[in-house]
């Protein structure tokens, strides 16, 4: 326990010890080797814990089962089961298992991050800070409506302190300093036990400053998602109120945390960067050591650049890594000498994790901090005037080194969000069982045209789209959006705060039960002799409303899309694809020529299947069978979209056409009330629709659309049409 946490809370004992256990049986418990009635004992408690978790879990099919020992307690979302660390069953008192098993219990009921963007998930840092939010919004819920963990509080604020103590630890060994971006998740997780018991959140004047900066721009947020959760009548319910909790609590840290929250973890990126290059100074010298007796330095233009002073601190830091041949564990980590070494199947495995032996780069991490601001600025400096082909070697490294930590560190937390992104990714791609390759499937026709054309079109015809779907490449569109994914981040940062603008309801005070308590309202009561059973002084939030918004992607698919248009409309749609389904915005998908492809419809969820058949608009441009790519039947597609968009039951409807902008109609759509300037002034006088333009490669969108953006570019999509969008809607808020 830190200083300054005993002195502001120095009534705040330890409500457990750790049994006497000696470093022989520790060792034995961590290889599973558990006597008779240990296992006795251990199935005893698991039981019991077991009712306890599904009482408040509200799921009864929920499986509590054994974790490997050592590995913690933590509730997998994705496989909807909670694990519960043996070795804790026998150390640890039955009012602290209660406790955790209640936490865990609080996850499976609120905790929902299916929604979260796998690229979102993995970036470095971002699985730790909603850790470090989620669970205070757990125990919070859990807290309002189960009275007994109330109680025990201070049992979720003992058990995150240890897991502190443990990652500053982890972090002096393997990485060499303390991470910023983990000084400030910790931080959240204090802060909201000052609040939870009555005291004045006030940030630690202990920390460095650039992580007092972020906290005091985003603890406000940050208070504003853990306290945003159902009520166990909303949570008993609906499903859907869960989740929609669970995104707007998502969608606050998103947007108001981590983009400040980013910049403790690029500073990190920028330390551990510097520490992977001195892992392969280690590793150069140590390879030149072998070579004939060679003894190979400091890079000469590196010392060219310091002080003897500083680079007599460089090469002193250098040995002492060197020097630390075998890490020094205390005797309860290691195993017998007639046991092999402990294998969990982790990171690093067969290495105990505070060796500080880097995974990536075979080198020890030097002390960091022993070095002088002066000389750590120097070499950051040198590296960033290396090769850009070094410099991204150096940052692969360094931003898997720091998901690793941060893997490690979230297993100590009381009950982390557990879910691996590649694991995530995986059960996304394996959805279906493997079939025998085939034609995959094309887009989605309006099932009169579907009918029609193929009573026309000849068997010929029908084997060559056959042959060239076959020939496709499959990958189409994941290979765009990884080309495209920093415009991809780029907009959603920009619609987001568009369309997310009303995420934060005010509270609501007057309540007799409620989310958090008045502190100022209450203490007026106090002095007027209210008991806490008459107090009015609790404050609720409203449920997290639908978004009002609704937005259709027009698609042009003729014969004149074809070469670099076809290609900078299919980055675009995905692009926009992504956000918008990322916002859980309202989304439909269409593309056209003399006929109407469904890609999305509204209501659908973004899935693989739709990803594959939004490849195949590559190919619909060079389709000429049965009309097809010949024609531009844009006026009847956009009265078409139109019609579609305007039932949806939403305040907000935006209808956005990605074209070369020329009319090309073919005979079935080439009524007047078809002309394209006619359908467009239709919508503007008869609809509330926002419409837009985007000339893709084009500027003939200006001659059809009063609102355009002509001869646009996929990577221009990031500002200028969320700065389009954004006029528009609040020109609509003016009227």
């Amino acid at each position: 326990m830190t200083k300054n946490m005993k002195e502001i809370f120095p009534q705040f004992e330890p409500v457990y010890k750790k049994a006497d256990t000696s470093d022989v049986d520790r060792a034995r418990w961590k290889m599973g080797n558990f006597s008779d009635s240990e296992k006795e004992t251990i199935e005893k408690k698991r039981q019991l814990l077991s009712t306890l978790a599904y009482f408040i879990g509200k799921d009864f099919q929920m499986p509590v089962e054994l974790n490997a020992p050592g590995e913690g307690w933590h509730w997998d979302f994705a496989k909807n089961v909670v694990r519960i660390d043996p070795i804790d069953l026998l150390e640890k008192p039955l009012d602290h298992l209660r406790f955790v098993i209640s936490h865990e219990g609080g996850h499976r009921r609120i905790s929902r991050t299916e929604f979260i963007p796998t690229e979102v998930w993995r970036k470095p840092g971002f699985s730790f800070m909603m850790n470090a939010v989620e669970d205070p919004r757990d125990n919070n819920f859990v807290a309002e409506n189960y009275p007994k963990f109330k109680e025990q509080m201070r049992l979720a604020y003992d058990q995150d302190l240890d897991a502190e103590a443990k990652a500053k630890v982890r972090a002096k060994g393997k990485l060499g300093y303390q991470p910023l971006h983990l000084q400030a998740g910790f931080e959240y997780i204090k802060q909201w036990f000052k609040e939870v018991q009555g005291e004045k959140m006030d940030i630690s004047p202990e920390l460095p400053e650039p992580v007092k900066s972020v906290l005091a721009k985003t603890l406000e947020s940050a208070r504003d998602s853990w306290w945003l959760y159902p009520s166990k009548a909303e949570a008993d319910k609906s499903e859907e109120l869960i989740k929609k909790y669970a995104k707007k609590s998502y969608e606050i840290n998103l947007a108001k945390i981590w983009p400040e929250y980013q910049k403790l973890v690029e500073r990190d990126m920028a330390d551990q960067k510097m520490q992977e290059f001195m892992k392969d100074m280690q590793k150069s010298q140590a390879a030149a050591q072998k070579s004939a007796g060679g003894n190979e330095g400091l890079p000469q233009d590196l010392k060219d650049k310091l002080s003897a002073e500083e680079e007599q601190a460089l090469e002193k830091a250098l040995d002492e890594a060197k020097a630390r041949e075998k890490p020094n564990l205390p005797a309860s980590e290691t195993p017998p000498a007639n046991q092999p070494e402990l294998n969990n199947g982790g990171e690093g495995e067969g290495k105990p994790e505070n060796s500080g032996e880097g995974q990536n780069s075979g080198g020890r991490s030097v002390n960091l901090e022993s070095l002088p601001e002066a000389l750590k600025q120097k070499i950051k400096d040198y590296i960033n005037s290396l090769p850009e082909s070094r410099k991204k070697e150096l940052a692969e490294k360094a931003e898997q080194e720091l998901k690793d930590f941060d893997k490690s560190v979230s297993k100590d937390l009381a009950g982390k969000i557990a879910d691996d992104p590649e694991k995530k990714q995986a059960r996304e791609q394996g959805k279906e069982a493997p079939r025998e390759p085939k034609d995959r499937p094309r887009s989605k026709e309006a099932p009169k045209a579907e009918k029609s054309d193929k009573a026309r079109e000849s068997l010929s015809e029908v084997r060559d789209q056959i042959e060239k779907s076959l020939n496709r490449d499959n990958n189409a569109y994941e290979e765009r959006r990884r080309e495209v994914m920093p415009v991809i981040s780029r907009l959603e940062m920009e619609l987001r705060e568009i369309f997310v603008r009303r995420q934060a309801n005010k509270w609501q005070g007057g309540f007799r039960v409620g989310k958090k308590i008045d502190l100022g309202k209450r203490m007026q009561e106090k002095a007027k002799g209210l008991s806490a059973m008459e107090s009015k002084a609790w404050q609720k939030r409203e449920a997290p409303k639908e978004k009002d918004y609704a937005v259709t992607l027009l698609l042009d698919l003729s014969g004149s899309m074809k070469g670099e248009k076809i290609k900078e409309t299919f980055k675009s749609a995905i692009i926009l694809a992504e956000v918008l389904n990322r916002l859980s915005i309202k989304t439909e998908i269409l593309g056209f020529n003399d006929r109407i492809y469904e890609y999305q419809a509204f209501g659908q969820d973004m899935s693989k299947e739709i990803r594959e058949n939004m490849g195949g608009m590559l190919d619909e441009v060079t389709n000429f069978s049965g009309g097809r790519a010949n024609y531009n039947d844009d006026g009847w597609a956009l009265d078409v979209a139109s019609e579609r968009l305007e039932k949806q039951a939403v305040k907000e409807k935006i209808l956005i056409v990605l074209s070369d902008g020329y009319p090309e109609p073919s005979s079935k759509h080439s009524a007047a009330r078809f002309d394209l300037k006619a359908v467009v002034d239709s919508i503007s006088q008869n609809t509330d629709q926002k419409l837009i333009g985007l000339g893709i490669l084009s500027d003939a969108v200006t001659d059809y659309y009063p609102e355009n953006l002509p001869n646009i570019k996929a990577s221009d999509l990031g500002q200028e049409l969320a700065k389009k969008i954004k006029e528009l809607i609040e020109a609509g808020n003016r009227l």
